[in-house]
């Protein structure tokens, strides 16, 4: 009877356990190829079909030219002399996280489409609007930025300045701008994805905070939910224009909560977008 035992314990380990073990480790292979093929996929839905063959740029400020900058502002019609509020801890200074910002999305890239993502000023003759861009800032403080709310007729989200001066984005016909509440400072931040009239493969993105946190947020931000717009904003094999509005503590980037989003949910000609959520 031991021997039988024996015998057979022997027989399990020498030939049925290796193929069980060769069948196992293919299995868990293909479960963690699965996934990672599918998360390709999502994200060339995301991005569009043409980041197959072309270039992705960060664009980001060049720091030059801030006079000229400064009159491209948008103002409310003010009929107060009411000077900016100043708050206090959110000078930080410009550019300060843009490295950060191209080094988050630039893993991004090369996990989900093994193309590296190139780093371009906003005042490089070489970026062309049939381009796929993702741009780093406000209007005011990104010539590209200005140039894809003009082109988009600012029709889901627009930078201005408030009557007494204060930056802000008017979404959905409301005006968000920073606040400080019990002392602490709360930075409002945008991630909007725009169709390229001239190449609807190719989209464009900006990334803009009202200050450096905010802008560093919606990098964070998108890097980390971009499955998730995906969901709520690509349904039906359609990519469609959305902006997604959100707060912030200043110095906390990581945590962000979302205040209201728009989508055209039929881009055309006249697009007329929809609030499609709101939790002002």
């Amino acid at each position: 009877m031991s021997t039988l035992s024996t015998t057979l314990a022997n027989f399990i380990r020498t030939q049925a356990m290796p193929p069980f073990l060769v069948l196992r480790d293919v299995a868990s292979q293909v479960a963690n190829l699965i996934p990672e093929t599918w998360d390709r996929f999502c994200f060339r839905r995301f991005w569009g079909e043409g980041i197959l063959s072309t270039d992705a740029y960060f664009v980001m400020d060049s720091y030059e030219n801030v006079r000229l900058r400064n009159n491209f502002r948008n103002a409310e019609t003010s009929r107060t002399s009411e000077k900016a509020e100043a708050f206090i801890g959110t000078e930080i200074i410009r550019g300060s996280f843009c490295p950060q910002a191209a080094a988050m999305l630039t893993a991004l890239f090369l996990r989900h489409s093994g193309k590296v993502l190139r780093i371009a000023t906003d005042t490089e003759p070489g970026l062309k609007r049939d381009s796929i861009l993702i741009c780093y800032g406000t209007p005011d403080m990104n010539f590209k930025t200005f140039d894809i709310e003009a082109w988009s007729g600012s029709s889901l989200c627009q930078f201005l300045f408030t009557p007494n001066g204060q930056r802000a984005f008017r979404l959905a016909g409301q005006l968000h701008s920073m606040e400080n509440r019990c002392g602490l400072i709360y930075d409002k931040a945008i991630v909007l994805r725009l169709t390229n009239r001239q190449d609807s493969g190719r989209p464009h993105v900006v990334c803009a905070g009202l200050t450096e946190w905010g802008s560093l947020a919606a990098v964070h931000y998108l890097t980390k939910n971009w499955k998730e717009l995906h969901k709520r904003f690509d349904g039906f094999g359609k990519r469609r224009d959305f902006c997604v509005l959100f707060e912030l503590e200043c110095g906390q980037f990581e945590n962000v909560r979302e205040l209201a989003s728009v989508v055209w949910w039929e881009p055309g000609p006249a697009p007329n977008p929809v609030l499609e959520s709101s939790h002002v």
